[in-house]
């Protein structure tokens, strides 16, 4: 029960990744707000979070309206009377296409839920870890912004985008006692791989993402909890601005 007593948001905490770490932060004793756009999702993960015996609440939320994030935030106040980790984990994926057949609503997309829904949900945690002079916020970035790959120019630069805005925040809160750290996963065992794979959900497509991976299988969400847990928790107190591949050596 390493975070027994703390509270923690993971935005698109229903589903994927966010989802495992959700569940992962709950069994280790952290009460958790399962933010995300659908709210029969977020709703029925919280439930089944409670029934193992955790303690969790749902809350809708666009990350990318200031108003919605802004309230997210307020909510965990009011529920559980507190917050302590910050997950943001939320984000669109992209069908590969090349530059010039990216449209500029896949790019704003990119933009408004990669980018400023990271931004904004740091915006409105911060001033809660400011004032007991302490907090964790870890990020979800891409192993596409360790090692850049074609044809996803505009989802690699807004996965990029987070791990330089990860490096400079935990710099700029480092001396407040506030970590900020990153998760850069490969290809993940989730529902967002058939966009990556440009519709095509077939398991010959899964085979040809997991044989680029050396460990030779997808990221599970459970990959993805455990990565999380151990950066929400004291085992890392002395761990910011670090940018963690969680991709079975793709990026190496």
């Amino acid at each position: 029960m390493k975070l027994e007593h703390k509270t923690a948001i993971v935005t698109g905490g229903a589903a994927g990744f966010g989802q495992g770490i959700a569940r992962r932060l709950a069994a280790a004793g952290a009460r958790v707000v399962v933010a995300d756009r659908d709210e029969a999702a977020s709703v029925a993960v919280a439930a089944a979070i409670e029934e193992h015996g955790g303690s969790a609440a749902p809350f809708q939320v666009d990350v990318s309206r200031a108003a919605e994030v802004a309230a997210m935030v307020d909510f965990a106040l009011e529920r559980f009377g507190g917050l302590d980790i910050l997950v943001n984990n939320a984000g669109l994926g992209q069908r590969p296409s090349r530059l010039e057949e990216t449209t500029d609503e896949v790019f704003d997309a990119l933009f408004e839920v990669n980018m400023r829904g990271v931004h904004l949900g740091c915006r409105y945690a911060l001033p809660v870890f400011r004032r007991q002079g302490s907090g964790v916020i870890i990020n979800t970035a891409s192993g596409i912004a360790l090692t850049p790959r074609p044809n996803l120019v505009a989802y690699g630069a807004s996965k990029g985008w987070v791990v330089t805005y990860t490096k400079g925040l935990a710099m700029e809160l480092a001396a407040e006692g506030i970590r900020v750290n990153a998760l850069c996963p490969a290809a993940g065992d989730t529902a967002m791989l058939a966009e990556f794979m440009g519709g095509d959900s077939s398991a010959e497509g899964r085979d040809r993402f997991s044989a680029s991976i050396p460990m030779g299988r997808l990221v599970s969400p459970d990959d993805m909890g455990a990565a999380a847990l151990f950066l929400a928790g004291e085992d890392a107190a002395m761990i910011t601005g670090t940018c963690l591949a969680v991709d079975g050596g793709r990026c190496i």
